[in-house]
C-alpha cells in the first residue's frame, strides 16, 4: 500500500488521534505493518507520533488539552485542577504540566505535545466541566474541589494555591454541592475547610470594582502596601 493510499485511509476516521491498533484495523492489516506505515508518514511529515503507539493525524495545529482524553482512553477526562483554573483567569500563573482529572489511574504521562498529570477521581466526584471546541474544561468551582480534594485525599490537607480571582457571582452553592458528595466525613471536613480557605483571600470582581482596580492592578497595590509594612 502506498503512502498516499494510506494516509488517505487514515484521514477518512476523520479523527484527529489514533492509535497504531486502530490503524492497522482502518487499513486492515497488522499492528507492525501498521507501525512501520505510519513511521513512513512521519518522515513525510503527514503525521506526528504523539507518544508510543499514538499519532496525530491532523496537519492543523492542535490544542494539547484536547487530547486528555486520547491518553485515558477508555476512561473519560476533562481539565481541571490549575490548568483549568488559569484558563478561566481564575489564577495567574500558567502550570508547566496540564492536570486532567479521570476515572483512569493517576500517572504523569510525556507527549511530545506536553506533560499530562492524570488524577483520578472516584465516579460520584466525576463531571463539573464544559466542552468547548474539543477541549473538556472544569468549572471554577469544580477545579477548586478537584484541586483541594485531591490535595485533601493525598495526605496534603494544607496545599495552596495561588491567590484567586474570583467573580462576584461565584456559584458557592455549586461548591458545596460536590462537597457534600464527599463519603468521608473526616475527608469532607477537610476538603471544607481548605476550601474555605482560599475563598477567604480570594479577590472578588465585585470589590475590585468599587475600588477602580483592575486584578493586576489590585495585586500591584497589595504588593506596595506589603512591601510598606515590611520596611516600615
Amino acid at each position: 500500500m502506498s503512502a498516499a493510499t494510506m494516509y488517505a485511509a487514515l484521514r477518512r476516521l476523520s479523527i484527529p488521534v489514533v492509535t497504531t491498533a486502530e490503524a492497522a484495523a482502518a487499513l486492515r492489516t497488522s499492528a507492525s505493518a501498521a507501525s512501520r506505515g505510519l513511521r513512513t508518514l512521519e518522515k513525510q511529515g503527514l503525521v506526528r507520533r504523539l507518544r508510543h503507539g499514538l499519532w496525530i493525524l491532523t496537519d492543523q495545529p492542535l490544542d494539547p488539552r484536547a487530547i486528555a482524553t486520547e491518553l485515558t482512553r477508555p476512561f473519560p477526562a476533562y481539565i481541571s485542577f490549575q490548568s483549568a483554573l488559569a484558563a478561566r483567569g481564575a489564577i495567574d500563573q500558567i502550570p508547566r504540566e496540564i492536570s486532567v482529572a479521570s476515572l483512569a489511574k493517576p500517572r504523569r504521562i510525556e507527549t511530545r505535545l506536553a506533560t499530562f498529570v492524570i488524577h483520578r477521581l472516584p465516579p460520584a466526584l466525576f463531571g463539573g466541566f464544559v466542552e468547548s471546541d474539543g477541549v473538556a474544561l472544569a468549572t471554577v468551582e469544580k477545579a477548586l474541589f478537584d484541586y483541594f480534594y485531591v490535595a485533601a485525599a493525598s495526605g496534603r490537607a494544607r496545599a495552596r494555591l495561588p491567590e484567586l480571582d474570583l467573580p462576584a457571582s461565584f456559584p458557592r452553592n455549586q461548591l458545596e454541592s460536590w462537597i457534600a458528595r464527599v463519603r468521608s466525613a473526616r475527608l469532607r471536613t477537610r476538603v471544607r475547610a481548605a476550601i474555605a480557605r482560599a475563598l477567604e483571600h480570594a479577590e472578588y470582581e465585585d470589590a475590585r470594582s468599587r475600588q477602580g482596580q483592575s486584578p493586576a492592578g489590585t495585586r500591584a497595590l497589595r504588593a506596595t502596601r506589603t512591601r510598606r509594612s515590611r520596611t516600615g
